[in-house]
């Protein structure tokens, strides 16, 4: 199933209801409170997980098709990731990307928030903790600036520590993990994605 994203900022930061047919919220501005910026271990933890991520398409080099996210506004290395997720996790069924935000990573297509379906089960930690950690796997190859769930911020290459502003189950990624890029610029149309790589190749 595919939804459609639009471009409009939510109305309200609120804890989506999970459904089998529902589309979950779109994670709106941050609030007030503190991250907890994850130490290197546990970076490196979450990252490992990625070895048990699904492995049957990694090793053939196809196109990748668009996946859930809308790509309208993105840049190429945030459109990459999130059709690698699509792929590789069939269970996500809702990926937002561009909106307005305070931050920049959201209005410049420099994030995307993979919305994890029963997150607050054993099962969907598990695909959060999985969905990271591949993102970390992968930090040099997507240009992960960082990455960001349940109340963790993991740094990815080169990224120094920062904070940002929490409240809400939502706001705090417990329902979505939330993933940054360095962006490598606007699509042109002349790009395809694959799973290892992409051409044409993006600037580091």
């Amino acid at each position: 199933m595919i939804y459609a994203q639009g471009t409009q900022p939510p109305c309200c930061v609120q804890t989506p209801a999970v459904t089998p047919t529902s589309t979950p919220a779109r994670p709106g501005p941050v609030p007030a409170g503190a991250p907890r910026i994850a130490s290197p271990a546990e970076a490196e933890s979450l990252a490992a997980l990625a070895a048990t991520a699904p492995a049957a398409a990694q090793n053939f080099q196809f196109p990748l098709p668009h996946g859930v996210a809308s790509e309208d506004r993105l840049q190429v290395k945030t459109i990459w990731a999130a059709r690698v997720i699509s792929v590789l996790f069939p269970q996500i069924t809702t990926i937002w990307g561009y909106r307005q935000d305070p931050l920049p990573w959201h209005p410049n297509g420099l994030a995307i928030d993979v919305m994890i379906p029963n997150h607050d089960s054993p099962e969907g930690i598990e695909l959060g903790n999985q969905i990271a950690g591949y993102a970390l796997a992968n930090a040099k190859r997507w240009g992960i600036n960082h990455v960001i769930w349940r109340q963790k911020i993991y740094p990815g290459i080169g990224a120094g520590s920062w904070t940002a502003n929490y409240g809400s189950e939502t706001a705090n990624h417990y329902d979505h993990v939330h993933i940054a890029t360095d962006g490598g610029g606007y699509p042109t149309g002349h790009e395809t994605y694959y799973i290892g790589s992409m051409t044409p190749t993006p600037p580091e």
